[in-house]
């Protein structure tokens, strides 16, 4: 939930001195062993803000457990009175389609730059959150003139927490084992209610409620020109990073964007070398490529976005780390020592808290005086870069995006417009029939013009990737990405998107809110009938179940219909509910006047158990988020659940998310070097199903007849705990002879397979890293039917991002469903929900979580 942003503490009208941190905390920010709690930090910064006429908070909205999210501001006091006014010129140079160079140069002459800076969005990142109180005060109360002069140019928005839920998780779990062999170590769960450090991954999709908050911040209230997230890194390489980031640069990013973050990088470095602070790199380990965290997105919507990444102490206890622990092996760092990106290494000792905070203190204040000295270039060019893009969408091809109203899943579609409409992106709807390129399109076509400013976010977002194949050196290997390679959301959401490579003229008018479908339902109809392809079907049909209503499932095909179609009988106890259901859910419903006819299965309520091990599983978070947000009923299975057999009369299906073979049977992973890497957890968090779990497991499945679905690499487990006829082909295959980071692969569907209505034959899976099977012809104690498969020709399995040694993927199985004993196992070897972003292919693990339920019917 976002909500409108609202002042909660104006500038004070009088300049009283505001009190320092450590009087308030009763300890020096960074010391040994004490973080603030966030609600502490935000206190404090209020009170702040209350003293002095150079600071204000407001609130920009409330994080997934309800906690308030601020935007504390910091300028000088001239310009605190007139923040309407510098936040209106921001806008318009953000969106300068219609205007004039000359008036924008007006407004640059009179605007302030806005520069947003973000902290702990990775909760165990603690040290800037902590900075921020020493940072706000030291502006409040400064008498240095230049550092005024600073601030009458620029106007700070600071964040001081955008994880604020998951900074209380961890301060909990760090103040729980504080003084014990566990302090400072991994905490059993993740540090965001749901997608643990994923929360980086999420801002174009905007899944989550602190990236909703962010996005508004920038889009929708501040336009800044200038963004600095905040992080911390490793403890045995460089003590800081700061731009330059290093290859590859994405194609669809101005080049300008990455000459000022440079610029402003370079300043950060150049004062952080002064301070003789040492140990700061640049030009090494983050790419400039992927657009999914916080100030990547924003390059492509002409915001410079920098990151800077401190090394982390054990949470605020302090480390020591000998001269011969310190290691390169990264990307621009192969080894550690002097280089041009390296030049003052850091020779080991003692980290602490406070010199993260120190770190931080003068790379922020750095970035503070180079926005200063060049305010002038970072307004003008912040028009400019807008005015490139809307000038480009004008004059080249693609110039505009178009999506035609009959869709697979014209829920998807819809919600592809909504996304586009949180970013900011200008759409429109065609009024009548239009032609482009001899091809024609009806009224009710949604038009995204590609002359605007977000031009490049919709060039990254609307089209297939192809990763660069940039080199280090001359025949050396191609440089790894350092997250995913491919995102197209067409691709990902199953919506078709067309390029569209001539001018579009045609009437429109403007969207502010989706196209959605849905019905009125027509009085003494006997049911209505949905097509299995539209993915509100799911949340529907659960709310249906939930309160006692029979929902079907028609195995023959029905007239103007689909084997797989949703029948709901008009009767029942959610009968007053139907239309209510139809209009809240966007179900595209077609009422029928007569029963349908032939084979069908009812379904009834199933019994979801998702394990949930101690080692924090992004996976297992993102996974019960998307089933609440479907409305699947479940309930967390844990190690000790599976060890004492409780969970066998209370769940009818156990999913198993993306978690490693290892990790499952002992709780920890195979890998020796990852072992030694790894603090361990209390005993009481310690181990995982072992072999009592397992042994519970197998005769579930095998003697009781339970059903078990496993999702990408926890696929492993099941072929060796049950001995399926069915092998990884490839584990164990290095990464010289198979490497896929995340792409986007075609897949040959089996649309007469119950797990797959609602696909199409030809479909897209998200892989990264993920297994892929080969199955074999079964003895008499399991049955066995391959669902979806890779295709022959290795040339027609890429689709988006990259992929090297597709020949071993060629005519293997994606998706296996068999039968074991009494039980039935499912086995998705890619990801299905893939960062609650894969909407296409949720429906194979949707329809999975029913088969237990299933009951054949008959009409």
């Amino acid at each position: 939930m976002v909500l409108a942003l609202s002042s909660s503490a104006a500038p004070a009208a009088v300049d009283t001195a505001p009190p320092a941190p450590e009087e308030v905390l009763g300890f020096t920010v960074g010391s040994d062993g004490h973080l603030a709690p966030y609600d502490t930090v935000v206190a404090y910064l209020r009170q702040v803000a209350v003293a002095s006429p150079r600071v204000s908070v407001e609130t920009a909205g409330l994080s997934t457990l309800g906690r308030e999210m601020v935007v504390v501001v910091v300028s000088s006091a001239d310009n605190m009175r007139h923040l309407d006014r510098y936040r209106e010129i921001s806008r318009r140079l953000a969106h300068p389609a219609d205007l004039k160079p000359e008036k924008a140069a007006a407004l640059a002459a009179q605007g302030k730059v806005m520069v947003l800076i973000t902290g702990t969005i990775h909760a165990t990142e603690v040290g800037s959150t902590q900075m921020f109180m020493e940072l706000v005060h030291n502006l409040a109360t400064t008498r240095d003139p230049e550092v005024e002069g600073w601030l009458d140019d620029v106007i700070l928005l600071i964040m001081p927490s955008i994880n604020p839920d998951g900074q209380e998780i961890v301060l909990r779990w760090y103040e729980r084992y504080r003084g014990s062999e566990y302090e400072g170590g991994p905490l059993p769960w993740l540090y965001h209610p749901y997608v643990g450090h994923d929360n980086n991954r999420d801002f174009y999709m905007l899944t989550q409620a602190e990236t909703r908050v962010v996005n508004q911040v920038l889009y929708h209230r501040w336009f800044p020109q200038v963004f600095l997230d905040e992080h911390q890194m490793g403890r045995t390489g460089p003590r800081m990073f700061v731009p330059p980031q290093t290859n590859p640069l994405a194609p669809e990013i101005d080049s300008l964007i990455f000459r000022q973050a440079d610029l402003l990088g370079t300043i950060m470095s150049m004062r952080l070398e002064e301070d003789g602070r040492t140990g700061v790199g640049h030009d090494m380990i983050f790419d400039s490529y992927w657009p999914g965290g916080t100030r990547n997105t924003a390059w492509w919507k002409n915001v410079t976005g920098l990151l800077s990444e401190v090394a982390s102490a054990r949470i605020a206890s302090p480390v020591y780390i000998e001269k011969g622990e310190l290691e390169g092996n990264r990307k621009g760092l192969p080894d550690y020592g002097r280089r041009s990106n390296y030049p003052s290494p850091w020779s080991g000792g003692w980290w602490r808290l406070r010199d993260i905070v120190e770190y931080e203190l003068t790379a922020t204040m750095a970035l503070l005086e180079g926005c200063s000295r060049f305010h002038e270039s970072l307004l003008a060019n912040f028009y400019e870069l807008g005015q490139r893009q809307v000038k480009k969408g004008r004059s080249e091809a693609p110039f505009a995006f178009l999506i035609p109203p009959d869709q697979h899943d014209p829920v998807a579609a819809a919600r592809l417009v909504e996304l586009l409409l949180r970013h900011g992106i200008e759409i429109q709807q065609a009024r009548k029939e239009f032609t482009v390129a001899n091809l024609s399109y009806p009224a009710g076509t949604t038009i995204i013009p590609a002359a605007q400013p977000y031009r490049a976010f919709l060039l990254t977002m609307l089209r297939p990737q192809r990763y660069p194949e940039v080199r280090a050196g001359s025949g050396g290997p191609i440089l790894p990405p350092y997250d995913v390679t491919s995102w197209s959301l067409p691709l990902s959401m199953g919506v078709t998107v067309d390029a569209a490579g001539a001018p579009v003229t045609v009437a429109t008018s403007p969207l502010s809110e989706p196209d959605w479908p849905g019905a009125r339902l027509r009085p003494g109809a006997v049911g209505l009938r949905i097509s299995h392809a539209a993915d509100s079907i799911y949340p529907f049909m659960n709310r249906l179940l939930a309160a006692g209503h029979p929902v079907y499932w028609l195995r023959d095909r029905q007239e103007n219909g689909a084997p797989g179609d949703v029948y709901v009988p008009s009767a029942g106890p959610a009968e007053g509910l139907l239309q209510a259901l139809v209009d809240e859910l966007h179900v595209p419903a077609h009422s029928l006047d007569t029963a349908p006819a032939g084979e069908a299965l009812q379904l009834k309520p199933v019994s979801i158990g998702l394990y949930k091990p101690w080692v924090a599983s992004m996976d297992e978070g993102w996974t019960r988020w998307l089933l609440e947000e479907y409305g699947f009923p479940y309930r967390n299975l844990s190690n000790a659940d599976l060890r004492n057999g409780s969970f066998a009369e209370e769940v009818d299906l156990i999913l198993l998310p993306d978690i490693e073979k290892d990790i499952m049977q002992e709780g920890r992973p195979a890998d020796p070097e990852r072992r030694r890497r790894t603090a361990p957890l209390p005993p009481e968090y310690a181990g995982g199903l072992g072999d009592e779990g397992g042994e519970n497991l197998r005769n579930w499945i095998l003697e009781k007849g339970g059903t078990v679905v496993a999702l990408d690499s926890a696929a492993d487990y099941l072929i060796e705990l049950l001995d399926l006829p069915v092998t990884n082909i490839l584990e164990g295959v290095d990464a010289a002879s198979f490497r896929c980071p995340g792409a986007m692969l075609r897949l040959e569907v089996d649309t007469d397979h119950l797990l797959a209505w609602g696909l199409q034959p030809r479909e897209t899976a998200y892989f990264a890293s993920s297994p892929a099977f080969r199955t074999y012809p079964p003895d008499a104690r399991f049955a066995r039917r391959v669902v979806a498969a890779y295709p022959d020709d290795r040339r027609d399995i890429l689709i988006s991002g990259y992929l090297e040694g597709a020949q071993r993927l060629a005519r293997r199985a994606a998706v296996v469903d068999l039968q074991a004993g009494a039980g039935r196992v499912v086995l998705i070897g890619f990801r299905a929900q893939h960062r609650a972003q894969t909407i296409r292919t949720f429906k194979l693990l949707f329809n999975s979580l029913y088969l237990p339920g299933l009951k054949p019917a008959t009409f």
